[in-house]
């Protein structure tokens, strides 16, 4: 957390100073403690004081180096065997790369361990750093393997079900892993493709356009 403190004929000025030079137009953002609240002189005679106010903020720079010690921390906490590889920030993202001897653990079946860490860090770093970066967790680039895999399932059921006439529902798939099997088949002309079910699992569900 950074802190600045300005100056300004009242205190609403001196916070539209700082918000200006910080770039931030989310009150939200930010947290600030009135110093002085100055003082006017009577109509332009007497001693007057400007106001000051301490404004703290998070740089956006430092959102991918908190993410870290935080992530880093939980990681710890939960007797999980792992730490950061690497991070890169992206305008609204932070890519966390994940080292362990354990990464079958923390990936778990089709990826599901690893998406609920996920999910809970989002809430814990998003908190903590009052920034609305996402967090993506990655692990000896499972996310890679998994979307090629997808994309080459997917192909391949779009080939059965144009041939066989039969639709065919996949298992069930996060809001991620969905919007990839939809734009993978989307230009196929022989099949078109639809979400089923409730809730963050749902499952995709492939189908032979039929002919007219």
């Amino acid at each position: 957390m950074k802190v600045l403190d300005i100056e300004g004929k009242t205190v609403e000025e001196a916070t539209k100073k700082a918000l200006s030079l910080l770039k931030i137009n989310d009150m939200n953002k930010i947290n600030i403690e009135v110093l002085d609240e100055g003082k006017s002189g009577i109509f332009g005679f007497g001693i007057s004081r400007p106001a000051k106010v301490r404004v703290y903020y998070q740089q956006e720079d430092d959102i991918g180096q908190q993410a870290k010690e935080i992530i880093e921390k939980i990681l710890m906490l939960m007797e999980i065997e792992a730490k950061v590889k690497d991070y890169k920030e992206s305008e609204n993202k932070v890519y966390v790369e994940l080292e362990s001897p354990s990464s079958g653990l923390i990936i778990g079946k089709k990826g599901k361990t690893l998406e609920a860490l996920q999910f809970m860090i989002n809430l814990l770093v998003n908190k903590m750093t009052n920034s609305e970066k996402k967090i993506i967790l990655d692990i000896e680039s499972y996310r890679a393997k998994r979307e090629k895999a997808l994309r080459k399932l997917s192909k391949e059921i779009a080939l059965k079900v144009a041939r066989t006439g039969k639709p065919w529902t996949l298992e069930p798939m996060n809001p991620f892993e969905r919007r990839l099997i939809h734009l993978t088949l989307q230009n196929d002309s022989k099949v078109t493709t639809k979400s089923e079910g409730q809730g963050i699992y749902r499952k995709v569900k492939i189908m032979p356009v039929e002919k007219r």
